[in-house]
This record gives structure tokens, sequence and C-alpha cells, in this order.
């Protein structure tokens, strides 16, 4: 199984972890973000340079 990264703090994302995953809106490229950091809306960084909440 591929392990998942949260693009905001770098963690492994356990798969009984609740995970969200989307596109970027600018590159298409899957993200993935874990719970405490969308909980506290910490920033993310796609590799293309957008930057989200």
């Amino acid at each position: 199984m591929e392990k998942i990264q949260c693009t905001s703090c770098k963690q492994e994302i356990s798969p009984v972890e609740t995970y969200v995953k989307f596109e970027c809106p600018e590159c298409e490229e899957i993200l993935y973000r874990c719970q405490k950091c969308r909980t506290f809306g910490h920033i993310y960084q796609c590799k293309c340079g957008f930057k989200g909440p």
C-alpha cells in the first residue's frame, strides 16, 4: 500500500485516520491533508507553488 503524506505537516497519514484528498486548483496535483491540519487551518503548498489555508 502506498504511503500517504499530509501536504501541510509532512506526517504520514495512516489508512484509518480521517483525511481529505483533493486536486490542486492550479495544476491538478493530488494533495492530502490530515484532520489536525484541516482543523487548525494550517497552510499547505503544492509543488507548483499554490498555497492554501
